[in-house]
């Protein structure tokens, strides 16, 4: 054979075209189409296709590189193809699917062995490095002599792992070796034809026992499990692996039919399985080759897409033949490699050159090593005693955590801190003193951010850099000796510098025109905080890409994992609402006088004063009627858990509230029902408590409608922001766990921690009762939030719940531990009311849950998009209130779906209460509109919810509707984004 030809025959086009198919077609998610078939050994075909390549692939290239003694330098040349085919491969899926950008996926790219992306290409790479001590191994030994000790080999992978071998990460590469080993020594012994037939008999009988026997003891593994002996201490499809006696029967059968062929190829050519194979294997490929549809057909699109990759392969094959190989760097060190045949030899060179490496940067890798330390004890700060909390219930060490899963994060972090570095350094060209002063910026910015999460139970937001000039007042609450402590450690710092600069001079390498270019760079990185929050642009995603990912729901959470760099500039752009045409000071005096006109025409029916009246908006955490659950079905031996709350239907105004969030999103519908105004209307997701809320001074809600406002919740109060928020709602008191009022009849039920409804509703009567005359409660309870970890003894409702959407055991427990908690909610609320019926004074009680349990999985929200966004509301009118004006229930009807923000105006229509502007507004909102919420289909912008729950398209408002959306939205950019001319209107909230 000519070694040297570059055209391929007829009949090495095909077994190529073929070979291609056979891996391509594995970069799609196979499995999941498997499961779907009625064969139930079909769904093991893409596993033994994927084992079979693992082992036919390298036994392939053995024969093909059999021939003679390879240099080191074929598998620099593969590594290079590789990282260069991973380069532009992730570029192509980040550009497609930005989404899905993060570093741990660069790291990925850029060191295809080290991330384990492909355990067969990391074979073939290992391979290649010994194939010169295999080559004069299998020429040592006689035929007899190798096939012995490769048959032992392949039987001792086998006995030895039981079968189990799982091929996730690299180094198991190394047992690829021996499937390369069996390649180079078939390629050079001549098989006779009976021979031949006996070895493709054994393979047809190995796919046999593979097809009946991998199904055969998966039926024997559940059969144990069921039945409770366990099962999970042996690998069930042990026949269908690459270490597999069988499986490595049926390939080289398999193999010798194609022998002929397959030694017809040179090496050059085989350079071409390096783009296949690190296309089958990606972990990117599935989710990248998936969302092309260029038709209606998920065959086609997939048949399309592998036509197109198999031009682009042939077409960027050819690219990096040409020009990869021939980089000059590249040259070297290949031409370096093919006159180097030791491979401890290059090894100590590969050392040497990195040691030098080491040396001469030496200074710049000491500077990034200091700055992630520091990067990592700002974090380590925010911390609560080294402990995160990561979710209410848990906390977890914070040196784990952090290093675990917000490792980018610290290196985001240690970027910026080089680069405000690189700024000092141009300014000052002193190594010392600008490292101090990022020093002493890093640590304390920390520590200021942790002595007001100490103070105030949230982090430094961008709004209150001005406050430094009350520096004053803000002196004596850090206090005295802590001011002290600074005072002298900075004095510490400055004196070290001192010493350093003048003992230890360090003048990094570079001319002052390259520190310039570095300064001006770094200057540009700090401009990019200002697109952190610009969902859908570059920045946003490579932000995200590095584990700076803030929920703006738990600041001091948030704080913690972020760490006080990233936090801060977080906060610095957010992207609230964009700007209504027209708006100005004047636009919101024209609103103003236009709804004191719709205030006056409303309020000439209306007799009663709001704050004379009391009004309780009782938030029920996590509360939902549990029967209206998508395909939820009780046994008929339990009782309605929520009989007392469904019996509100007939004595109060009772329906269906829309949640703007599913398993979180409290403080959004608290925020809805205190103002009025509405999550839908954003531009992206946010938490206006943590978010808008601190921009003002002074935040209107209903309460400031009353002479005395409250909030009682028996939880932490520092979630959300509340106890500055409050505040800033002017709440004349705040009652929760470690506050200076006392919670009383504290008790928890079951083995639950959390304060139950009964203290809840305990803490809203004695609030009740401390007072005469009118007043607004905000009552929260916590009694229902996740987890639900069977908290309740003699639970009647474990293992007496079904459905589609229960369809395990830990689902099912859970969800009668969470129905358990809404029938003792039912008690409370039942026994509340029974209380406040007895008080001679007007009082209203708003009860809604605010979103649904974390239970079922949210996948299923795009199936039922509006019933699981909803929950369960009644607004109740105690007997003193209805004999003097209160309305018993409003109309059913108009009132059956809406959203917390129409609350403000449904609460003053029951208690036949005057507004003010800003409530004609609402109620207008409420009467003439359908109900506001998010978009359920997680695109930007509203949804229109009809009295039915049906989804209404905004092109079929009428003009008048669309106008009086038009004012709403306005008046809530104001209120949020804008300048809060409203405020300053006198009347327009109070």
């Amino acid at each position: 054979m000519n070694k040297n030809k570059k055209s391929l025959t007829v009949a090495q086009i095909i077994c190529l075209l073929v070979a291609a198919l056979f891996m391509l077609i594995q970069m799609f998610n196979l499995k999941g189409i498997a499961a779907r078939t009625h064969y139930s050994f079909i769904r093991f075909m893409p596993d033994m296709l994927h084992n079979m390549t693992l082992i036919i692939v390298p036994m392939i290239f053995g024969a093909v590189y059999s021939r003679k003694k390879l240099s080191a330098s074929e598998s620099f040349k593969y590594w290079l193809m590789a990282s260069a085919t991973l380069i532009i491969y992730y570029v192509l899926f980040f550009c497609k699917l930005p989404g899905h950008f993060n570093m741990w996926r660069i790291w990925g790219m850029l060191f295809p062995i080290i991330a384990s992306t492909s355990v067969l290409f990391a074979g073939l790479l290992f391979s290649l490095l010994v194939q010169s001590h295999l080559y004069d191994l299998l020429h040592k030994l006689t035929s007899k002599q190798s096939w012995l000790i490769l048959s032992l080999l392949t039987i001792f992978g086998f006995a030895l792992s039981a079968g189990n071998l799982t091929f996730q990460y690299s180094i198991y590469g190394l047992y690829l070796i021996l499937f390369f080993a069996w390649g180079m020594f078939l390629a050079q012994v001549s098989i006779n034809g009976k021979a031949l037939s006996l070895i493709v008999t054994g393979g047809l009988i190995s796919l046999v026992v593979v097809l009946i026997g991998v199904p055969g003891f998966d039926a024997v593994y559940w059969s144990q499990i069921v039945a409770g002996n366990g099962g999970g201490d042996w690998n069930r499809e042990f026949l269908n692996n690459p270490s597999s006696p069988f499986m490595f029967l049926m390939v080289v059968a398999i193999f010798l039919l194609f022998k002929k062929i397959i030694l017809t190829f040179n090496t050059k050519q085989m350079r071409l399985f390096v783009p296949l194979i690190i296309l089958m294997d990606a972990p990117i490929s599935a989710k990248f080759m998936g969302s092309f549809r260029f038709t209606g057909s998920s065959t086609i699109n997939k048949l399309l897409v592998i036509i197109a990759v198999l031009v682009i392969i042939g077409i960027w094959d050819l690219i990096l033949e040409r020009y990869l190989f021939q980089f000059k760097p590249f040259k070297r060190v290949i031409t370096y490699l093919d006159h180097e045949s030791n491979l401890a030899k290059i090894c100590e060179k590969l050392w040497a050159v990195f040691i030098k490496f080491i040396i001469s940067n030496r200074v710049n890798l000491l500077t990034w090593a200091w700055f992630y330390l520091l990067s990592f004890g700002s974090f380590l700060i925010e911390s609560d005693n080294l402990r995160i909390q990561i979710s209410t219930a848990k906390t977890i060490n914070a040196i784990v955590y952090l290093l675990g899963t917000r490792f980018f994060a610290i290196i985001l972090t240690t970027i910026l801190l080089d680069a405000l570095f690189s700024v000092f350094y141009f300014v000052t060209t002193r190594y010392w003193t600008s490292n101090t002063l990022v020093s002493l910026i890093a640590i304390g910015w920390a520590v200021a951010n942790k002595i007001k999460l100490l103070l105030r139970g949230e982090p430094i937001y961008p709004t209150e850099i001005s406050e430094i000039v009350n520096w004053k007042t803000l002196l004596p609450m850090i206090g005295k000796t802590t001011v002290i402590v600074i005072l002298l450690a900075i004095l510490l710092v400055i004196l070290l510098n001192v010493f350093l600069e003048i003992k230890f001079p360090i003048k990094k390498r570079g001319s002052w025109k390259r520190r310039g270019i570095w300064a001006l760079v770094s200057l540009l990185l700090f401009m990019t905080p200002l697109r952190f929050n610009h969902d859908g642009g570059a920045i946003y995603h490579v932000n995200r890409g590095f584990d700076n990912k803030q929920t703006f729901r738990n600041p001091e959470r948030d704080i913690q994992v972020n760490g006080p760099v990233l936090n801060f500039l977080n906060y610095i752009d957010l992207q609230i609402m964009d700007q209504p045409d027209n708006y100005s000071a004047s636009s919101i005096k024209t609103l103003s006088n236009k709804y004191a006109k719709v205030a006056d025409r409303i309020n000439k029916t209306r007799k009663n004063d709001l704050h004379k009246q009391t009004i309780v908006f009782n938030l029920s955490e996590s509360f939902v009627d549990p029967n209206t659950f998508p395909t939820i079905r009780f046994d008929h031996s339990v009782s309605n858990p929520v009989k007392f709350i469904e019996s509100m239907k007939s004595r109060s105004s009772y329906g269906t509230m829309l949640s703007a969030g599913y398993g979180g999103g409290t403080a959004n519908m608290e925020w809805e029902t205190l103002t009025g105004l509405n999550m839908g209307m954003f531009k992206s997701t946010l938490t206006p408590y943590v978010q808008i809320v601190p921009n003002f001074d002074f935040y209107p809600t209903i309460g400031m409608n009353f002479d005395y406002k409250s909030a009682v919740h028996p939880f932490i109060g520092t979630y959300y922001s509340r106890r500055e928020d409050y505040h800033r709602f002017k709440f004349d008191k705040f009652v929760y766990t470690g506050s200076k009022y006392k919670v009383i009849d504290q008790k928890k039920l079951g083995k639950s921690g959390y304060n139950s409804d009964f203290t809840t509703y305990a803490n809203g009567l004695h609030q009740i009762n401390s007072r005469s005359g009118g007043q607004f409660i905000n009552l929260i309870s916590i009694q229902n939030h996740m987890p639900y970890n069977n908290w309740y003894p003699n639970n009647e409702y474990i293992g007496k719940i079904s459905g589609e959407l229960f369809n395990t055991p830990a689902i099912r427990e859970q969800m009668a531990t969470y129905v358990k908690g809404t029938q003792y909610t039912d008690k409370a609320v039942k026994q509340f009311i029974g209380e406040i019926d007895k008080i001679k004074k007007p009082i209203t009680l708003v009860f809604y849950g605010d979103h649904y349990p974390s239970i079922i999985s949210q996948s299923y929200t795009a199936k039922y998009p509006v019933e699981m966004h909803s929950t369960r509301y009644f607004i109740y009118s105690n007997k003193y209130a209805r004999a003097h004006g209160a309305k018993l229930r409003l109309p059913r009807k108009a009132n059956n779906f809406v959203s917390s923000s129409d609350f403000i105006a449904m609460m003053l229509e029951q208690t036949d209460s005057k507004v003010t502007p800003y409530q004609a507004l609402l109620t207008e909102v409420h009467k003439q509109l359908p109900a506001i919420t998010i978009n359920f289909k997680g695109d930007k912008g509203f949804e229109l919810i009809g009295r039915k729950g049906q989804v209404i398209d905004p092109k079929y408002l009428t003009k008048k509707q669309q106008a009086l959306l038009a004012d709403y939205e306005t008046i809530q950019y104001d209120m949020t984004a804008g300048k809060a001319y409203g405020l300053k209107i006198d009347g327009f909230y109070k």
